[in-house]
């Protein structure tokens, strides 16, 4: 490499029988271990020499930089040799999932799992430096401040300056940061730190207010630490979600923005953020947070079938999201994605549950609107149902509840996909009919 920092002599590599060494692909950032292949002399000094992660294959005969067909190249941050000699690892930058699956690592497939191990583990408290817990306590202040800009509930004081508008929420700044001025000027310490506290709250409003989020100060801030140009208006910010979410939605979403486009990645994140405000609080039968479900069909949707339009990904996110929360409405829905993806949402929303229409008159509306639906909305909800028919064995239902289940999705969702010529519904077709017959 042209540009390494540091490189020592490389002395002791013990290659097996065959010529060759194990390596260990680690990201840099989260220190997930990503996949494994093997070096030999030719890729590992190759590696070196352009810092992308290069292997020797053993079923074609010849050296592959990771990435060359797929675009998923690994860029090397770091490389570690062992204590024998014998093994490496690379600390990498992914572009990309790492598996060929198109999961964001090999490592995917549980064969053993220690509850009490795990809970112990989880249980362990994280240390944190003072600076990182500052950072979760503004970024949780942050959320509620989004949370009650979207919401308005009665009485709180957010309420009343979001309602004001732009120029109230200015006044205030203004008046917190002379009162600031002022007790810095005075003797008392404890008034200073009570000021500051009032001018970066409103500041947070105002973040608010004017969508600025803690990653583009961020990025400022690290240019102008680093020495580098700011930038202008030209430069455009990757969108940070603006709420809290479960984490164990977390790798979900880092999955599903690597499938995307980068030019839909704005109207996703726009998305999530309505869908985690909708299912706050709520779990599956088998516990996990209710989120996980609509990423994880969106993932179906996006990694199996290839609905990849903005559309599609963001109907597969909300899905479920008219039926569980009274406060969302078709509405806004319209008025936030537009007609095309509220009229897949209220398709896919028994809205007997809504409007008070009796359950056995509301559902067989429900079916007759699917059988009439596009194609890509009959396509998620096969996804919907391929995912709830995976998670049934941890669900606690009993076995004629399973089988009633299944008996409805062959009779109401199966015939979605029949006659039909779009090869995508009837891939997901094909992927209900394997989870209903496994």
């Amino acid at each position: 490499m042209s540009d390494f920092t540091e490189r020592a002599s490389v002395q002791g590599l013990v290659f097996d029988s065959n010529g060759l060494l194990p390596c260990v692909m680690q990201d840099a950032r989260t220190g997930d271990v990503l996949t494994l292949a093997w070096m030999n002399l030719e890729a590992f000094n190759k590696t070196l020499e352009t810092g992308l992660v290069t292997f020797y294959s053993r079923s074609r005969k010849q050296l592959w930089t990771k990435g060359e067909t797929s675009g998923n190249i690994m860029r090397v941050a770091e490389l570690k040799l062992d204590c024998d000699g014998d093994a490496l690892v690379a600390r990498v930058l992914p572009d990309g999932p790492a598996c060929h699956t198109g999961e964001s690592d090999c490592f995917f497939k549980t064969v053993f799992k220690s509850k009490a191990v795990l809970g112990e583990a989880e249980a362990t408290p994280q240390v944190a430096g003072w600076g990182s817990r500052f950072g979760a306590l503004m970024e949780d202040v942050r959320t509620l401040l989004q949370q009650r800009k979207s919401t308005l509930p009665d009485g709180s004081y957010s309420t009343y300056l979001f309602t004001k508008g732009i120029d109230k929420i200015l006044k205030k700044l203004g008046e917190e940061a002379t009162e600031t001025i002022i007790a810095a000027k005075g003797e008392s310490r404890t008034n200073l730190v009570n000021e500051m506290c009032d001018l970066l709250f409103h500041l947070m409003v105002l973040m608010v207010q004017k969508e600025v989020s803690f990653e583009d100060i961020r990025r400022v801030m690290e240019k102008r630490h680093r020495g580098d140009d700011v930038g202008d208006e030209t430069d455009v910010p990757q969108p940070e979600l603006k709420v809290s979410r479960p984490p164990e939605c977390e790798p979900l979403e880092k999955r599903l923005f690597q499938q995307l486009d980068s030019a839909i990645h704005h109207d996703v994140t726009r998305a999530l953020e309505l869908m985690y405000r909708a299912h706050a609080g709520q779990l599956r039968d088998e516990g996990a947070p209710y989120a996980t479900h609509p990423l994880e069909v969106a993932l179906i949707a996006v990694e199996d079938i290839k609905l990849r339009a903005a559309h599609e990904v963001i109907t597969a996110l909300l899905h479920d999201v008219l039926e569980d929360d009274m406060d969302t409405t078709p509405s806004e829905l319209t008025e936030k994605f537009g007609k095309e993806v509220a009229g897949g949402v209220v398709t896919l929303t028994k809205m007997y549950k809504r409007d008070g229409t009796p359950k056995d008159l509301g559902l067989q509306r429900y079916y007759q609107s699917l059988q009439t639906a596009p194609g890509w909305v009959r396509a998620i909800k096969m996804c919907d149902r391929v995912h709830n028919l995976r998670t049934l064995p941890e669900s606690g239902r009993g076995t004629d509840e399973i089988d009633r289940y299944k008996k409805e999705t062959r009779a109401n969702l199966l015939p979605l996909a029949a006659s039909s010529m779009d090869q995508k519904l009837l891939k997901a077709g094909d992927m209900l009919l394997k989870e209903l017959y496994k």
